[in-house]
Parts: C-alpha cells; structure tokens; sequence
C-alpha cells in the first residue's frame, strides 16, 4: 500500500513537474526567440548585403570577381580568429551584456564600410566586421541550451535560424532598392545601403542590454515553479563525463561537416545576384536581387518543417544526411544545364535543402558537446567549419574568373555536400543521462543554467549549490 501511495505521489509531481516544465519552455519562447530572431535577421542582413553591393560596388572600386570573393571571404577570417576569445568573454560578462556589446559593435563596423575607397579597405573592414559578429552567433545557440531541454532544442533552434532564409528574402529586394535608389549624405546607392541597414544593430544593441536575461533565475517573468521546472528538465540533459579527447574529436567531425553547409551556403549567399545577373542579362539590380530572394523563401517554411519532423523523430542521422543529400544532386543539375528557369529551381532546391540540414546539424551537436564547456567547444565547432567560409567565396570568385561562368562552382558545390552528406551519416551524439528530479548533485547542461554572481559575470553552481538552490526555488 505505501509503495503505491508513494508511486501515485512521484506520478502525480512528476506530471505537475511536466506542466510546469512546459509552461516555462513556452515562456521563454516567447519572450527571447522574437528579439533573437530580429537580432540574427540585422546580423545576417549586415554580414551579407555585399552581395547585393556587388552589383555597383565592383565596378567604382575596380574589383574582380576574385578581389570581390576574397573581400566576401575575409569577414571568416576575423570571424574564425575571434570565435574562442568571444566565447570566453560571453562566459566572462554574461550573456546580457556581451551579446548587446556585440550587436553594437557590428553595427558600427557594417556602417564604416560605407567609406571603403579600394580593395584593402574593403578586406579591413570585411575583417573587423568578422570580428565583431564572432561572438553572436556561437553565443547565442549555447545561450539557448541554457533555456530549452534538448528535446525541446530543434525547433527552438529552427525558430532563430529562420532568420538567415527570412533576412536574405527581405533583405535581398530591399538592399536591390536601396543600391539603385539611395542617396545619404551624397553618398552612392551601395555605401547608403551599409549606413542605412547598420543602423538597426546600434538601437537593438541597447534592447539586447535591456531584455535578455544571463540565465532562467535571473528572468523576473518566471516563476519559482517554472524555474525549479526548467532546471530539472535541463539537469536531464547532462551527458556522462568525457574525455579531452572525445570532446576533440567530436568537435572536429561536427566542424567537418558544418564545413561543407557552410562552404555551399555562402558561395551562393554572395554570389547569387551576380550568378542570376549572368543567367538573365538586361534585368535590373532591383529584379535580379528579387529572383535570388526565391531560394530563400522557399528555404523559410523548408526549415520549419524539417525541424518539427526532427523534434519527432529524435536524433537520427538522416534529418542531417538526407537534406544535405538533395542539396548535392540538386547542385548537380544545376551544374549539368545552363537552362536559366531550370537553374533558378535547382538553385532554389539547393538553398533549401542545405539550409533545412542546419537546425538538426546544430541540436545534434549542442547535445552532444553539452558540458561544462560547452560554449567554448561550440565555438571551436563554428571557427573550424566557418573556415569555409572564406573558401567558399574564394573559389567561387576564382572559378568565375578562370571559366567565365558558374557552372564549376556548382559542380564543386555538389562534390562538398556529397562530402559532407557522408561524413554526417557516422555524427557522434550523447543520448541524455536520466535523472529524478530529487537526484542531488546534478549539473546544469551548460555553465550558465544555473549560475550566481561573483562580482565580474558568472561562475557555474557546483552540484550540491545547484540541489540547493532548486530546493528552496521549489519552495
């Protein structure tokens, strides 16, 4: 009878520990996922309208194809260079403060390459741009583990990477626009574009400073509940101890093929206007950018439902083969015919394929790295993968020049997401350890799930402190 009674009252906290999980997880989406998305939208937007710059900047700065493709590709150098110290610093200051110094920092830089006058000012500033965005994206997706369960993770993961589709869709038409039509301060269309989109980082930088909390027991619109909640289900999280050494490796094989997303997806986010102006001459910059916004709109809806059929289906290597997959032979016919509607579509397909591979591509690897160091290993993972990100635009810009056309690029496309798509069947992952809610000595998932002030930013709970401290929140 006791042992009944006992079961009954563990079912019963256990299902009123599910709501109340639940009820946390949806307020937190709603709270931080808008002004995270809204965030990443300027971030990409300022990182890739020199694509649309392009189409009247090269010509008043005399760059070639192969000068414009390693001005696109220098932002990676910068942006590799700074990915570790960014994430030391995030752990240093605390999420709040860091991420608004960030966005205010990038909005700055993004503006100052409206007075670029020759190829290595624009190399300059392509650099300290990559410098000042090295600490928002790797920041942010270990900022979500602190707030979402990893089962929970994809779709929340899905929701902010949603910018990158919606930001190039937007942001394509309306950078076309502004390079035909803008004039501040006397200034030609492509640098009033760079003043004009850089300025929404500086004023969000300030909102960041304002409504983004370190960590769920510094958000005011929890309640105790909700916290103790939250905490538990991201305590179920914690993957057993790992070595040094699988930490590496697993980083290593991530980066390997987020390298090959990477490499595809901005050969095509910078080369796509140019490669459309090429494939239908004689339309305007505003048309052309309206064309290459197709991929992106399609790629929007690809990623959400790819990622709800992720968050269904677990951690399977195929919700990151099989689009990465369709994305290779998509850039293979692209690169077997010169059919422009045709090669808009398998463009179309490519984008979408690839970008639908990136949320489930990054729940795998924030389960799997999750830790006491886990921010510091996701962004060893994004400065190793982002190294394509340089020789994406390279080689493109090169293999433009040399065969005066696009249909190597494509062909080389195809062969690294072949690549990658095989390298993606074998991806380590970290089934979570279970544990009871009462369990003592449990470590949050990442260092700042359950974290205190010392003076200068966060230092992580030991086990005990955090029992502790989810047992008075409790009561």
């Amino acid at each position: 009878m006791a042992v009944a009674e006992a079961s009954a009252s563990g079912a019963a906290r256990d299902g009123k520990d599910g709501v109340a999980g639940q009820s946390a997880v949806r307020a937190v989406a709603r709270r931080l996922l808008p002004l995270l998305f809204v965030l990443y939208v300027v971030n990409f937007l300022d990182r890739a309208n020199i694509g649309v710059a392009a189409l009247a900047m090269n010509a008043e700065l005399h760059l070639s194809a192969t000068d414009y493709g390693t001005a696109a590709g220098m932002f990676f150098v910068g942006y590799v260079l700074f990915q570790v110290p960014a994430a030391l610093g995030l752990k240093r200051f605390g999420a709040r403060r860091w991420l608004a110094g960030v966005v205010t920092a990038w909005g700055l830089c993004s503006a100052a390459t409206a007075f670029v006058t020759d190829a290595r000012g624009l190399y300059l500033a392509r650099f300290l741009l990559g410098l000042a965005e090295a600490g928002f994206f790797p920041g942010v997706v270990a900022y979500l583990t602190t707030w979402f369960p990893a089962q929970r993770r994809t779709r929340a993961l899905a929701a902010f990477l949603l910018a990158i589709p919606v930001a190039t869709a937007a942001g394509l038409p309306t950078s076309g626009l502004l390079v035909e039509h803008a004039g501040v301060f006397g200034l030609s269309g492509w640098r009033s574009m760079f003043l004009i989109e850089a300025a929404p980082a500086v004023v969000l930088g300030a909102a960041a400073l304002r409504l983004l909390p370190d960590s769920p027991r510094r958000a005011a619109w929890l309640n105790d509940t909700q916290r103790a909640a939250l905490a538990r289900e991201l305590d179920k999280d914690t993957p057993p101890t790992t070595t040094g050494r699988t930490v590496l490796g697993r980083v290593v094989h991530f980066a390997l093929v987020q390298a090959g997303v990477c490499f595809a997806a901005y050969s095509l986010q910078f080369f796509l206007p140019q490669a459309l102006t090429a494939l239908f001459p004689g339309v305007h910059a505003s048309s052309v950018c309206v064309l290459a916004a197709l991929p992106y709109l399609v790629a929007a809806p690809t990623m959400l439902l790819w990622s709800r059929h992720g968050d269904h289906a677990g951690q399977r290597a195929s919700l990151v083969t099989v689009p990465i997959a369709v994305a290779a032979l998509a850039a293979t016919a692209a690169a077997l015919c010169d059919l422009p509607l045709f090669t808009l579509a398998a463009l179309t397909v490519t984008v979408a394929a690839n970008m639908a591979a990136v949320p489930a591509l990054w729940s795998r690897c924030t389960s799997s790295l999750a830790g006491r160091h886990s921010a510091t290993a996701i962004a060893a993972t994004n400065a190793l993968s982002n190294l394509a990100g340089f020789a994406g635009p390279w080689v493109t810009g090169h293999l433009a020049d040399t065969t005066d056309g696009y249909q190597a690029v494509y062909a080389v496309l195809a062969c690294i997401l072949a690549t990658a798509s095989v390298t993606a069947h074998r991806l380590p992952t970290t089934p979570a350890t279970p544990a009871s809610p009462d369990a003592p000595g449990t470590t949050p998932a990442t260092y700042t799930s359950a974290t205190v002030p010392d003076g200068t930013g966060d230092r992580p709970l030991e086990g005990h402190e955090s029992a502790r401290m989810d047992a008075d929140s409790a009561r």
